[in-house]
Parts: structure tokens; sequence; C-alpha cells
């Protein structure tokens, strides 16, 4: 596809009438709640332009790709389910009969196969993974046949051209040589590639059986891939990564991929369900600190970046979150979109009046020039948050009664002066406590509460009174008087 898109340049682009460049529309809301958090939604809308109109004969409609994913706060874990559909149009040959990918992971431990069935001519690959700690092995077969027919100019068009292909690969030691030499490389020679090679047969004329073997491990003995990366990262400035990296590895407890292809929908679907540790944003804080503290000592006192200042005091929960990505190929357009992050940042005032100059001083570094921002003012059962723009601020575009958009905002970070006051709801029951008429209610129930007690110990006295005395005198307090001593 890649291959087809940028040659398509030299062929088509010197034709074109116009030139229209590829557009970019970004839509940035923050929603501000009566507890200072701040949830977080996020659009981008693209269109290639010109460079799809190019190539718009290569994509037939109905060429899409769609892929989602979202976070769930279960009982006993966080649960991430993610799904990538890639639509094909209907082909005049349907090469493919069916592609199946079954994985599981945990950590740094997985296992997993991959099959591919075809139709023209027929044939079937097989491939088989596992990985762990401290090693990576790959076995994959395939059962091929040639078809000069559907493969000219290809390896697979005989058996002439599959084994001058092969000997000049796999079967090709100084090949197979220099792609695990180059894979070492990669990794600073802390993995060694201990096995790579093929083999194939030929049980007929038209046929071949492949089978292709890979291994690799950690260079250095007691060490694991963990250990492997840190090194790799080390010279950029990842030492002391070992620790975070396990315990960021120990927050996923569990994972299974399926990959399927149907001949008859033309579809590929991928899907993803990772489960998590319960407490997932807790932990994810918690990591989040351990990765910046660091960072942070190496600056003097009050010369940090205030970005950095500002991300290591914002609590950050993702156990709600979501995205979505459309990419029409045939139209030339594509979306993303982001919802349910909340951010818990430092915030300057009181508790019913502040403002959140860092949450806009950082986002003011982040989106491209243009974006469209909104401030949403959230509520919860008893009370809402109402958006003050000083008269000094940029002015906001348009407003309704909880949010001000401002359109194509270069410079997010003017807002941060923006004040957020956190007010009653209008039919809460403390508002309604609060209103000239709840006061006047609450003034009238008082008195007759009072009055009611006052009739009460009216009528309890009243009752004392009417009591009919005893006749004799009344005793004395204190000790009853002793007898009378006897008579001699």
């Amino acid at each position: 596809m890649l291959l087809a898109l940028f040659s398509s340049f030299g062929s088509f682009g010197y034709g074109a009438g116009s030139l229209s460049l590829p557009v970019q529309h970004d839509a940035l809301a923050l929603t501000v709640n009566p507890d200072k958090s701040v949830g977080v939604s996020w659009t981008t809308t693209s269109s290639f332009g010109s460079l799809v109109q190019n190539v718009s004969s290569l994509f037939t409609p109905g060429y899409a790709i769609h892929s989602s994913s979202s976070f769930s706060q279960q009982s006993s874990a966080v649960v991430q389910t993610s799904t990538i559909q890639y639509q094909l149009p209907p082909a005049s040959v349907n090469v493919f009969n069916s592609i199946s990918l079954t994985a599981t992971e945990t950590g740094l431990t997985s296992s997993g196969s991959l099959t591919i069935m075809t139709n023209v001519p027929t044939s079937n690959i097989t491939a088989t993974f596992s990985t762990s700690a401290t090693h990576v092995k790959v076995n994959a077969t395939a059962q091929l046949n040639f078809s000069q027919l559907f493969f000219a100019g290809t390896p697979l068009a005989n058996r002439t051209a599959f084994e001058t292909a092969w000997g000049h690969t796999f079967g090709n030691i100084s090949w197979t040589r220099m792609i695990a030499q180059q894979i070492q490389n990669a990794t600073l020679h802390f993995v060694t590639v201990t096995a790579f090679n093929g083999t194939v047969t030929y049980p007929t004329a038209t046929s071949a059986s492949v089978s292709i073997g890979f291994v690799a491990l950690p260079s250095q003995t007691g060490t694991d891939f963990v250990t492997v990366l840190e090194n790799i990262l080390s010279p950029y400035g990842g030492t002391g990564l070992d620790p975070i990296i396990r315990a960021a590895l120990n927050l996923q407890t569990g994972e299974t991929v399926n990959l399927t292809y149907n001949g008859s929908t033309h579809a590929v679907t991928l899907q993803s369900t990772i489960s998590y540790v319960s407490d997932l944003d807790a932990q994810v804080n918690k990591l989040k600190t351990q990765y910046l503290q660091p960072l942070l000592a190496v600056f003097p006192a009050g010369t940090a970046p205030p970005s950095l200042v500002f991300l290591d005091s914002t609590s950050i929960t993702i156990s709600q979150m979501s995205t979505t990505s459309d990419l029409d190929l045939s139209a030339g357009t594509s979306s993303t979109s982001l919802k349910g992050l909340v951010l818990k940042p430092q915030t300057f005032g009181s508790n019913t009046n502040f403002t959140i100059p860092g949450l806009f001083q950082t986002i003011g570094k982040t989106p491209p020039p243009g974006v469209n921002f909104t401030l949403i003012g959230g509520s919860d059962a008893s009370n809402q948050v109402k958006i003050v723009i000083p008269a000094n601020t940029p002015q906001p575009s348009s407003t309704t009664s909880n949010s001000a958009t401002w359109t194509n905002l270069q410079d997010p970070s003017t807002l941060s002066a923006v004040e957020f006051q956190v007010q009653p709801l209008q039919n809460s029951f403390l508002a309604f406590l609060v209103s000239p008429v709840g006061i006047a209610i609450e003034a009238i129930v008082a008195i007759a509460v009072i009055a009611a007690v006052v009739l009460y110990m009216a009528k309890r006295d009243a009752a004392k009174s009417s009591m009919p005395m005893m006749s004799g005198p009344t005793p004395s307090p204190g000790l009853d008087p002793s007898p009378a001593p006897p008579t001699p």
C-alpha cells in the first residue's frame, strides 16, 4: 500500500490542476467539576487533500479502518477492551479464505498461533510463538502452491522462481547471519540471536513445504528482557527504569488477542482484552510519581519546567477512558476521539472559587495552533461550576449557560486566569434552603416549632396545678424524727 501511495506522486502529481494541502481540525473540551477534577475530551478530524485525490483510484469505497478501545472498572479488575476492524472492499478474486490469530499474555510470558488459508491457489501458513522474560521463540511452517496465473513475476509463480528467491534469503547463510547481526546491533548487543534458519522441501513440482525458526536470548547471563530494555535506554537517560518497568508489567494480570478474517464480509477484525489490577488508577499515579521525582530532583529548587511540576502534582484517572479512530482511505478522511480521562490538578484559591493556571500553561504547549477550545462547568447532585472570564483574558467566541468556546485559539495558556466558582444548583435542596422562599419557610417552621414547645409546656404546668392536694402537714425534708422514748 505504501509503495503504491508514494509511487503515485510521480504518476499523477504533476497533472493536478490545483493543490490542496491536508487540513486538520482539533477540538479540546475540559469539564471542570465541583470537586476540582477536570474531565478531558479530545477530537481530531483530518482531510488529506490532494494526496488522496491523486491516488483515489487505488482505494474503492468501503476501504476503511475503524478502532475503538475502552476501560471499565469492575469489582476485581480494570478491563480494557479494544477492537480494530480493517474493512476491505470486495475483490474480483478472493485470495484469502481465512486468517486467524490467537494469543495470550501475562507480563513477559506469552504464547500464540497464526493460521492463514488461501484460495488461489490453496495454501496454508501456520506460525507459533512463545516468549518469556528470558527468551523469544518463533516457529513457522507453510504449505505453498505455485501458480503462474495468479503470481506471475513473484517467487510463487513457479518452483524455479521460488528456489531463486529462497537461495537469496533463508537458503543463504550469509543473509540469515546479516539479519541476526542487524537485530543484535539494534539492541546494542544486549540480545543474542541463537537461531535463525529455514528449510524447504518440494513435495510436488508445483508446491513447497517451508519451515522457519527463530530464537533470541538476553546476552548477559542472569538477566532478562527488562534489564535489556533498561540497558538500551541508559544512554538516553533511562537509568533506574528497571523497577518502574517491572511494576508497570505487574499492573497487567492477563491479556487475550484474537484476529480473524472473514472471506465473505472482507473484514479483518483484531480484538484484545487486557485485565489490570483493580486499583489501576492509584498504581499508575504511584508509578508517575516514581518516574517524575528523579527528573525533578535534577533541577535546582524553583527552576524545574512548569509542565513537569504540573504533571507531578496532578493525579490521573484512566479507568473510565475510551478512544475511537476511523480512517477512510477512499474518502481521504480520518477522525480520532478521546474521552473519559480525568485529571485532578493543583488549584489556587478556595474550594468555591479557584483557578487552574498550571493546566492551561501545560496545554498551551501541546496542541497545534488553531484548536477549538471549550470550557464546561460540571455539576454534581448539589453544586454546579460557573465559569468567570476576567476582562483582560481573551473572550470566548460563543457561550452557553455552562460553557465557553474559543474558536481557533492559538495559545490556551492565555486562559490561566479564568476562575471557576462552585455554586449551589438552583433545583437542589441546598439552593432551596438558602433562597428567599426557603428562608421564609424555615422561619415559619421555626416559629411553629417554638409555639408547639411553649404550648406543650403550658399544658404540662396546667396539669400539675389541677392535681388534688393531700391533707395534713407536709414532712420537712431531711431525716425522719426519732421515735419517742418509752414511759418509765
